[in-house]
């Protein structure tokens, strides 16, 4: 494959005229998360973004340029429009929106490999899903349903787009034991020495891996000229440029999440693997935009078929609250460690009768602000289930040693950024009052935590509670390991999360930070 180095022009679309015969337009996303509404900040919805790919497409074709719209992953479960129609409508959503190729993300097959499979032949996907490092395709029912690859032939100009998917060792456990994510990385390289071996002219790597990796795969590739990508929620209005093996520089784009954006770069085949990259946008899916009339009414479909699926009005009122129910807004945690984090930990110390307890930010759904709570915003806010007809994530306590207990609190507060993990039932002595308050990891030292009235002993046992999805998760990956970190790891029986949640903030509306 030849590749010039890239020139790199942003000139403004409008009324421009290009020069080469062969120009081809890549539309992408990523992350959706099934947000057919869009997000509570008022920006996405499905409707409207179609209405902008469409006007996207029109624009193109107007000029002679043929459109491609790649999706870089994660457009399933995420937001509670997953339940309609058992995940089905997340599919089905992909080929109303005009998408022609996707990967698969790590959100896409949490209900395992089976479920992934009669998802997208009930939904009839027409679009191509890829995954190249995704291992256990036969065992799982999606050797024909999941390729490695896809090739276009634009006019004699080949053009191949490959998937990865992010291997991260804590997101692999839904596929076991059929089936399981290769090394991302070391997969990309061999796709791409493949496509020189197949003379591809142009070779796209569509990767649901995270922004880090996307640049890692880059600087250690040599054939790889463009990058979609996603997972890490990553904002780039501009293009991330980094230089590959042979000193060229590539570009790596990414919109965000949740369908706040899109974005649109047109590209210049010169014939003979060159070609020059010469507009590149992110455009904001905003209010202002028409919403799309088709779309809009399959939204309204899933509306129904969600509410059909819990047997509930989604604006049924549980209660009120003078705090936000924390999470991710437009796709990103803006207060970590919150009042209502602390509300969790709080209530799944209380439910599993333990010493302490341990709730991470990231389990947590879409952001809702203060106000009236209906029983919509409490499964956006906690949109986590394992299985159909489960009433959310419920809790596991287990038995960890101090030893175990004090690398676990090293391992939350070690790092540039702590993981925003909110402990309950440990605290720490303030050093100039004396007086305890809550520990915070990676702000107090893990010698000074307190549990139980004392410092923590390597030799003692104590109690601690979690998301069940924690221990399950660990032992389908090692039962050992899960046994020697967490012993006696049970699930608490009815302690489901929706169902507390819902009694919680009746009980205590209206719902207000915690004193201690």
């Amino acid at each position: 494959m030849n590749f010039i180095k890239l020139l790199f022009t942003l000139l403004v679309l409008g009324t421009s005229h290009y020069s080469s015969a062969k120009l081809i337009q890549i539309i992408h996303s990523n992350d959706l998360h099934s947000f057919f509404e869009g997000s509570r900040s008022g920006h996405g919805g499905y409707a409207r973004i179609k209405t902008l790919v469409n006007q996207l497409r029109a624009d193109a074709t107007s000029k002679g340029i043929k459109s491609i719209f790649l999706d870089a992953g994660d457009f399933g479960e995420g937001s509670s429009f997953f339940f309609s129609n058992k995940g089905v409508d997340a599919f089905r959503g992909l080929d109303l929106l005009g998408v022609d190729v996707t990967v698969v993300g790590n959100h896409d097959f949490i209900l395992g490999g089976n479920e992934l499979s009669r998802q997208i032949t009930e939904s009839n996907l027409q679009a191509k899903i890829l995954s190249a490092n995704m291992e256990g395709k036969i065992l799982m029912g999606l050797r024909k349903k999941i390729s490695d690859f896809v090739d276009y032939n634009l006019d004699g100009f080949k053009l191949r787009i490959f998937g990865l998917t992010t291997p991260e060792v804590h997101y692999q456990y839904p596929l076991l034991p059929r089936g399981f994510i290769a090394p991302a990385i070391k997969k990309g390289i061999k796709m791409a020495e493949k496509s020189q071996r197949d003379n591809v002219d142009m070779l796209i790597a569509l990767t649901h891996i995270g922004l880090e990796e996307d640049m890692n795969l880059v600087s250690k590739s040599r054939s790889i000229d463009l990058v979609v990508g996603g997972h890490s929620h990553t904002r780039l209005d501009q293009p991330k440029m980094i230089q590959n093996q042979n000193g060229e520089i590539i570009p790596i784009l990414q919109t965000g999440a949740h369908g706040t954006a899109i974005g649109s770069i047109i590209i210049d085949v010169l014939g003979k693997g060159e070609y020059k990259l010469i507009d590149y946008r992110l455009y904001d899916v905003t209010k202002e935009i028409p919403e799309n009339q088709k779309v809009k009414d399959f939204v309204a479909e899933a509306y129904v078929n969600r509410e059909k699926y819990f047997n509930r009005s989604w604006d049924e009122v549980i209660g009120f609250s003078e705090i936000k129910l924390t999470g991710l807004y437009e796709g990103r945690v803006r207060d970590s460690r919150s009042c209502w984090s602390k509300h969790i930990a709080r209530l799944t110390r209380e439910t599993a009768q333990t010493d302490l307890s341990i709730q991470l930010d990231i389990f947590q759904g879409e952001e809702i602000p203060a106000g009236v709570i209906r029983f919509g915003d409490l499964i956006d806010n906690f949109p986590h289930f394992r299985k159909w007809g489960d009433k959310g994530w419920n809790i596991s306590k287990a038995r960890v040693s101090g030893l175990i207990l004090n690398q676990i609190l090293k391992y939350l507060g070690s790092g540039n950024q702590p993981l925003d993990a909110t402990l309950d039932g440990v605290q720490t002595l303030n050093k100039n009052t004396g007086e305890a308050e809550p520990f915070i990891n990676g702000l107090h030292n893990t010698e000074s935590a307190i549990v139980k009235g004392g410092k923590i002993s390597n030799w003692k046992f104590y109690t601690i509670a979690m998301p069940s999805e924690i221990p399950y998760a660990v032992g389908k990956m090692s039962a050992l390991i899960r046994d020697l970190l967490l012993k006696n790891a049970t699930e608490v029986p009815n302690s489901h999360f929706w169902p507390l949640f819902e009694n919680y903030i009746a009980k205590n509306s209206p719902l207000r930070c915690l004193e201690d």
